[in-house]
Order: C-alpha cells, then sequence, then structure tokens
C-alpha cells in the first residue's frame, strides 16, 4: 500500500529545500513517498528535519517538540556526533538522495512501522502500471538508493544544482560516497578535511575558479595523486591545455553522459568498475 509521509523542516537553506524538493520527486515512483509540508502545517508532519547547526532552529524544534513530542526528528547536521544517544537520528550533510532516502526510510520502518515492500532477489517489485510511470531518471535514482557501498569517496564540485543532482544519481550507481561543494572555496575546506579517490570539479566557478583548485589539489602532498576530473562546458584546446598545465587528469563534456563517465571510472577507480 503506498504512503505519503510529511516532512517538516526547522531550519535548512533554500537550496538544501531545494535539494529535498528534487530528491522527492525522483523518489515519487516509490510505494513511499514524501512531501515537504508548510510552517502552518508542520503540527501535521509524519517526519521533521532539524537544522541543529541553526541555534534559532533548534531552539523552535525544542518548543515544538514539547507539545508534539510523538514527531520523530532527523538531526541535519554538517558533522555527525561521536556519541550518540539511542533513539537520536542524524543526517549528515551536504544532502544526498542516498542518504536523505535511507535516513527517512530508516524512521517510517522504525517509529512508522510501514514495512510495504515485497522482495524478491533484493530488488522491489513493481507491477506493470509502476514500471511504465518512471522515467530513466527516476529508475536510475531509485537504482543508485539502493546501489550498496563500494567503499570509494568522491567529490563533484559544481555550482549548478542540476550538475550536482546529475552527477549524484550517475555516481551512486557505483555506490559512491559523495560530497558536494558548490564554490572553489568549499571544495577546498573539503579536501582539508577528507581524502578522497576521485575529485570531478567544474572549471568555472564563483569566486576561486577549478584551474586554481586543481592547482591546489595536486601541489598539496595528500591530494596530489587524487585524479582530477574536469566538468567543461567549453571544448577549446586553450582551456584543455590550461586544465592540463593545472594537473586535470581527465576532461568530461557536459552534460556528462552516462557511458564517458564509465569509461573515466574504469581508467582511474579499474577495481569499483569491474563491479558494475
Amino acid at each position: 500500500m503506498d504512503k505519503v509521509f510529511k516532512v517538516g523542516l526547522f531550519g535548512l537553506a533554500s537550496n538544501e529545500k531545494n535539494t529535498l524538493g528534487s530528491i522527492f520527486k525522483l523518489a515519487a515512483a516509490r510505494s513511499r513517498r514524501y512531501t515537504i509540508v508548510t510552517n502552518e502545517e508542520i503540527a501535521t508532519s509524519d517526519i521533521v528535519l532539524v537544522d541543529i547547526d541553526d541555534a534559532n532552529a533548534l531552539n523552535k524544534w525544542r518548543s515544538f517538540s514539547v507539545h508534539h513530542e510523538k514527531i520523530p526528528a532527523i538531526r541535519v547536521t554538517k558533522i555527525k556526533p561521536t556519541k550518540i544517544t539511542e533513539n537520536e537520528v542524524y543526517l549528515r550533510r551536504p544532502l544526498t538522495l542516498k542518504r536523505v532516502l535511507e535516513t527517512l526510510d530508516k524512521v517510517t520502518i522504525e517509529v512508522h512501522k510501514y514495512v510495504p515492500e515485497l522482495v524478491v532477489g533484493g530488488e522491489e517489485v513493481l507491477d506493470e502500471e509502476a514500471h511504465a510511470a518512471l522515467s530513466d531518471a527516476a529508475k536510475s535514482a531509485r537504482k543508485a538508493a539502493k546501489a550498496s557501498s563500494s567503499g570509494i569517496k568522491s567529490l563533484v564540485v559544481d555550482d549548478a544544482l542540476s550538475v550536482r543532482k546529475s552527477m549524484e544519481i550517475q555516481l551512486g550507481l557505483f555506490g559512491m560516497d559523495i560530497d558536494f561543494a558548490e564554490t572553489g572555496e568549499e571544495a577546498l575546506e573539503f579536501i582539508k578535511e577528507n581524502v578522497y579517490n576521485i575529485i570531478f570539479l567544474d572549471l568555472m566557478l564563483p569566486g576561486i575558479d577549478g584551474y586554481k583548485v586543481c592547482k591546489e589539489i595536486k601541489s598539496n602532498k595528500v591530494s596530489k595523486k587524487t585524479p582530477v576530473i574536469m566538468l567543461t562546458g567549453k571544448g577549446s584546446r586553450f582551456d584543455k591545455l590550461k586544465g592540463t598545465m593545472a594537473g586535470a587528469n581527465e576532461y568530461l563534456t557536459k552534460p556528462v553522459e552516462q557511458e564517458q563517465l564509465k569509461a573515466v571510472i574504469k581508467k582511474y577507480l579499474p577495481k569499483i568498475a569491474a563491479k558494475d
């Protein structure tokens, strides 16, 4: 039996709200669906997401939970605490399709006891009408959400939401754990805190451009051997020469095609490509 769960929000930036909306649309063909409610309807929520990195949002939720303590809360944060109290659920930033759906699904199963799926060989059984309704993007999104973790960590740097969502789905098919950055400055912060197996980097970024970010990556003793795949809408030899001089390993033209991406992954991550 299909069910739509209402999700209320305390805090979260506008771009994160847009990301959630996109994820929920991509997952609209599932039997377990989600929709965001307005602030006026938040008391009707089945689940709430709370931005605990925002003190104001955290205080509003605490006041709300006094009267609505039975509504489960998912705490959204950039840094997940090492010590977690029983029944606390966390969702780590950035908000990716796999993380969001896995976390919400967990709450609907454990708290709302909603387990409608019929499983055969690890795949959900869908009737013909449901299959017909699924677009190629939605099918890929479902498959990406189900993919088992490969242990590969990637970083995607692009200021366009459409590119980030496309890369999330395509890389998710390989079971990658993906971080996203919208600016060069944000990318460099991620690189200081994490070790990545592969980095996909847009050339044209607000602030520090992709060339400078690539130079920083390749001059760092920890990240210098990490493959950097430049994402570009340009195809001139000058751009490629400049990128090569900055240390880029490869180029992919946007929008990135799945077959081209597979070829790059096969070249730089042969072990994960062999499992696909």
